[in-house]
């Protein structure tokens, strides 16, 4: 009887999953039909397609090779500050998961030929002429977030190096020289591959930076084909096929990146306290130039707040919009919340029993990571006009964004959740332990900390999103970031500046509660 509980139990927390998969497959499956669809057929353009794959991944070399150079020499300063790592570590991941929208346009508010620098320059009589719209501003952009990432992956790796490795090497006769790199190799780049992966995924899908920046024709990325090919050219087959080349490359990149590391871990924790190094006034001057350059954005604070206006705060526009990102955002957490947790517990299953299952599980999660979010939303699109619209706009981003950070939660959660997981399936079974008594009373306890902050986060990054919501949007239907767009774009710029710091100060209130609970718990 017990034994029929348990399976049953199983069974209803692995339905959601199961919903997921058969969605994702009869997603797939239309997407076949697309190319025999003579409605969505257009002619083939080879040389804008080649333009494309060719732009694409140039814009995502340079931008992988500055970041990754940066993001290192940013961490050796932080490493020599003796400033708390926890404090550094905290503000990367912030800028990290800040909205592409508000450090876009907080570029171009300081970079911009009528910007901030613009008119500095010009008081001091030097001449400047940055084009921000252009392959410099989409580089720029994309590798505020990847410096952020890379700078704070390689922080923590200094922190942890032993301090007594390279005494140990030097006694026992091996050049310095050597011993660095033996450094780099064991404790700086062990893992960097999965770090690598996700810099160039974020590269080469910075839609809504192409979408902001992109000042030519010439500079067309796979995501802002897809979008033209949808929302222009009615060209689903096109679109389609850019997101299928896309997925491809990316697949292949990661597997064969992968393939050579035996983890996949994207940060390591802080095992020690930091180290003192003696203050040197260069070092302060390198660090706080570079503080500056990450709070570059948040300069547009200043310009939305003396921008105030009233009549923003109570039109039906902005209320609608703000109300649209809360229903989107909530939803697309709560079903990514009960679509993770079932993912994790049928994982966690299927390792118990040693079957090899439990691999399929965590890769039909994680490949949400590697499909671009707009050839999911042609791909939904193209389902949702065969079926005569039966979803509505605000449950169809909702899901997209769902999808989108699912794979984040899922990776995040599943070290904490399947920890010690063969100890506690013995126990489980001796005591004979209900499934969902386990899940709610053993299991959720266990990973709250790590639960509330990847929500949190997660919440944040739909909350910001501009991707899925440009295809769906409609009169009646269009969120925050979509809204201070348009504004920017009817040349309203006060408004969409005093619109965006209102949204970043919601969200910073938002991140408050997740920081305060990692203060309280040193080991989260």
């Amino acid at each position: 009887m017990n034994k029929f509980y348990f399976n049953r139990g199983v069974g209803l927390i692995a339905l959601p999953y199961l919903i997921y998969l058969a969605f994702i497959i009869t997603l797939f499956i239309s997407s076949l039909f697309i190319f025999t669809d003579t409605d969505t057929f257009q002619e083939f353009n080879l040389l804008y397609y080649l333009a494309t794959l060719k732009f694409t991944f140039f814009q995502a070399f340079l931008a992988c090779l500055i970041s990754s150079i940066m993001g290192f020499f940013f961490s050796l300063i932080f490493y020599f500050s003796n400033k708390d790592p926890r404090v550094i570590s905290l503000f990367l991941n912030f800028c990290f998961i800040l909205p592409v929208i508000f450090v876009s346009f907080g570029v171009i508010f300081f970079y911009s030929s009528n910007g901030t620098l613009s008119i500095i320059l010009n008081w001091l009589s030097i001449e400047y002429d940055m084009k921000i719209f252009s392959l410099k501003g989409i580089i720029y952009v994309t590798s505020y977030f990847n410096i952020a990432l890379n700078a704070n992956f390689f922080f923590r790796k200094l922190i942890n190096i032993p301090e007594n490795y390279l005494k140990v090497l030097q006694s026992n006769g091996v050049p310095f020289m050597k011993s660095i790199r033996l450094q780099l190799k064991k404790f700086i780049f062990s893992g960097y591959s999965s770090v690598l992966i996700l810099s160039f995924i974020f590269c080469i899908g910075n839609f809504t930076i192409v979408y902001l920046l992109s000042g030519s024709p010439n500079l067309t990325t796979i995501e802002l084909a897809i979008y033209q090919s949808i929302i222009f050219d009615a060209d689903l087959r096109m679109a389609i096929l850019l997101g299928i080349t896309q997925l491809v490359i990316i697949l292949l990149i990661s597997i064969s990146i992968i393939s050579k590391t035996s983890t996949f871990n994207t940060f390591s924790t802080f095992k020690k306290s930091y180290r003192n190094f003696e203050k040197s006034l260069s070092i302060k001057i390198v660090f706080w130039t570079i503080i500056f350059y990450f709070s570059i954005p948040f300069l547009v604070l200043i310009k939305g707040i003396l921008s105030f206006n009233l009549n923003i705060l109570i039109s039906s526009s902005f209320l609608n919009s703000a109300l649209n990102s809360l229903l989107v955002s909530t939803l697309s957490l709560t079903i990514s919340i009960f679509l993770t947790l079932s993912a994790l517990y049928i994982y966690r299953f299927f390792l118990d029993k040693n079957s090899p299952f439990h691999k399929f599980i965590f890769l039909s999660i994680s490949i949400l990571l590697f499909i671009p979010s707009l050839s999911l939303s042609a791909m939904i699109f193209y389902l949702n006009f065969k079926l005569n619209f039966i979803f509505e706009s605000i449950w169809i981003v909702s899901i997209i964004n769902s999808f989108f950070i699912t794979p984040i939660m899922f990776i995040f959660l599943s070290g904490k959740f399947i920890e010690n997981h063969n100890f506690e399936f013995k126990n489980i079974i001796l005591l004979k332990i209900p499934t969902f008594t386990r899940l709610i009373k053993i299991d959720l306890p266990k990973i709250r900390y790590e639960f509330i902050l990847v929500s949190t986060t997660v919440f944040v990054l739909s909350l910001g999103d501009l991707t899925s919501v440009t295809i769906f949007n409609n009169s009646t239907f269009k969120t925050i970031p979509l809204y201070i767009s348009q504004l920017y774009s009817n040349y309203r710029y006060n408004d969409a500046f005093f619109t965006l710091s209102l949204f970043i100060l919601f969200i910073i209130l938002i991140m408050y509660l997740p920081s305060k609970l990692l203060k309280q718990n040193v080991n989260s």
